[in-house]
Order: structure tokens, then sequence, then C-alpha cells
């Protein structure tokens, strides 16, 4: 088990360092993003967090809150889901996360945690689990523990 000391309520959160000009920006859809949502494209070019299954076209995970709900032509900033990247998220189901967890390729549970259930993924990428964390101020934190890992397409 690690312990990652970054606890959020829920999102991905980027563990180590962000590359050098790693950033990108797509226009934003009509919508509210939050820091450490899934961003993907929303068939026109923009990016959104409105569906909840990794299954579509990846882009990232927002690395700041974009709250263009009124269409403002605003651009959210995303983390780019390359494999090398490792992130922590918050289990959002009904058990606490097992090291038997580990090697998992998961979907999402919402745009900003992940379902230990929910193993068939349809297409694209899921969410492989490499280590947890459920030390006691994770579990504080988020009842069902942590996940660290990275996005992986199925082989």
């Amino acid at each position: 088990m690690v312990k990652s000391r970054v606890y959020k309520s829920a999102g991905f959160t980027l563990l180590g360092l962000l590359e050098t000009g790693g950033l990108r920006h797509y226009l934003a859809d009509t919508d509210t993003i939050l820091k450490g949502d899934i961003i993907h494209d929303d068939g026109n070019g923009k990016g959104t967090n409105a569906i909840t299954a990794i299954a579509v076209t990846l882009l990232g995970v927002a690395a700041a809150g974009c709250d263009n709900s009124g269409d403002d032509d605003l651009y959210v900033q995303v983390i780019p889901a390359y494999q090398h990247y490792q992130f922590i998220v918050p289990v959002e189901a009904n058990a606490v996360i097992t090291q038997t967890a580990v090697g998992l390729l998961v979907d999402l549970e919402s745009v900003n945690t992940i379902d230990l259930n929910d193993t068939s993924i349809a297409a694209g990428p899921g969410f492989k689990i490499d280590a947890i964390d459920i030390s006691t101020e994770a579990i504080a934190a988020n009842t069902y523990g942590y996940a660290i890992g990275h996005f992986e397409y199925q082989s």
C-alpha cells in the first residue's frame, strides 16, 4: 500500500511533475468543469466533462476549473492522459479498495471517481490501478480509499 498524502474528495490528481509545456488547451463546451474532471471531445472539437464513461475520445484531466456555462468561448486547461503520468483518484463504490484491485483496468463512476466494479470497457482507455491508499488518512478523507494509477488502452 502506498501513502500519497494527496486526498481530495473528487477528481483525478496528478502525482509527480507535469512536463514543461505539458498542458493542452481546448475550447470548452457549455459546461461547468471542475479541476480533476475527466475531459473528452464532445464530437465538435470542444472539451467537455458531460459523459461519465472513459470509453470516449479522452483528452485528459482538467488542470483547473472552467465555468463555460454561459458559452463564453473559454478554454479548459488539460493534463494529457499520458500513460507515464500517474494519478490518484477517490474510489466511489460500495466497499473499501483492496490490494486485489491492483492491475485492474476500470471505468469511471462519474467524471471524477472510479468504479471498481466496472471492468467492461467497450472501447478507449480505462484507468489501470497500480497501487492503493487505504491509510487512516485516506479512509478519513474518502470512505472507500484511493486508487493510484494511469490511463491505459485495452490490449
